[in-house]
């Protein structure tokens, strides 16, 4: 099939598709900067060079992209019920919460409405152009880094409660790692499709740097009341589901095993981003649990 390729001087010459009037398009149809994962065969959409075309597909069709906007979509608008209601649902429901409670379940919610609006811009910007979804590809990395260090900042503030030297140092160290996460994953050489292990890798590395500030709590305070004190128990689910999505995400399982066949419902990316949401609903739920703890009777520093 003969295609016109976009050039740099004319970014609205559309590709020829004159031998196919479908929506969607097979992955023998797409331009190579489109191609992604080939055990994805087909619900492609067509090249739009602009936002029109980009947006109306959220809605109109199906297509493989349709699962990863909306997941995530409508993911980031709970959180944003849940950024619009914590202040007097929670923090004013304490006289001991102060300014400090509000910045720490702001910083998180916030991220994670970053990182899940700028996640459903990247899939819909997939048909747009390519330098147009190259920049929101970078965008989409950028949210998945700022939501990471996100989710330390309530943690380890409600963990080292009433340990502001600790709270610092780890503050200060998950901000530094999480910008050289995201000076890695930038490098426009690890948004090929070849370096999606190494990718993974990265973001999974930033999250187990949890791990170092957990097992100064698990000796000092004892598991025992991280769990019933601290919401342990959603935390790890929280990392049981980041991980789990990450692998999924990593071997393009089920996909692999079936090409074509989870086109458009139930491939890895999709299982991955229904994870992504969970996961920050856990991580949500062990801020909560934390927070009751230091602003009830029980949260007494010294105890």
């Amino acid at each position: 099939m003969h295609r016109r390729r976009r050039d740099s001087q004319n970014e609205n010459v559309q590709p020829d598709y004159s031998a196919n009037k479908s929506l969607t398009l097979s992955w023998n149809e797409i331009p190579e900067w489109q191609r992604d994962n080939e055990f994805i065969l087909g619900g492609y959409r067509r090249v739009q060079n602009g936002w029109s075309g980009c947006v109306a597909s959220i809605f109109g069709y199906l297509h493989n992209e349709t699962v990863n906007i909306h997941s995530h979509l409508w993911g980031a608008l709970l959180f944003v019920v849940l950024l619009a209601t914590f202040q007097p649902k929670y923090v004013g429901a304490y006289e001991t919460a102060t300014w400090i409670d509000t910045c720490a379940f702001a910083v998180f919610l916030l991220s994670a409405v970053f990182c899940l609006i700028a996640s459903a811009a990247f899939h819909t910007s997939t048909c747009h152009s390519e330098r147009v979804s190259a920049k929101c590809h970078a965008l989409d990395y950028t949210g998945i880094v700022v939501l990471t260090v996100g989710s330390f900042v309530p943690c380890i503030f409600y963990g080292f409660y009433c340990e502001p030297l600790s709270q610092a140092l780890y503050l200060i160290a998950i901000a530094l790692v999480g910008a050289g996460a995201a000076y890695i994953v930038l490098d426009p050489e690890y948004a090929k499709p070849t370096h999606r292990g190494a990718r993974t890798g990265v973001f999974i590395g930033l999250g187990l740097c949890a791990v170092i500030p957990v097992t100064q709590l698990v000796i000092t305070h004892g598991a025992t009341r991280l769990f019933s004190e601290m919401g342990f128990g959603w935390l790890l689910t929280s990392g049981a589901l980041y991980i789990a999505g990450a692998l999924i995400y990593a071997t393009r399982i089920p996909e692999r095993t079936a090409p074509g066949k989870f086109d458009c419902l139930f491939a890895s990316h999709q299982i991955f981003h229904v994870c992504v949401v969970l996961a920050a609903l856990a991580h949500w739920f062990c801020v909560l649990t934390a927070f009751d703890h230091w602003h009830s009777d029980s949260g007494v520093c010294g105890s």
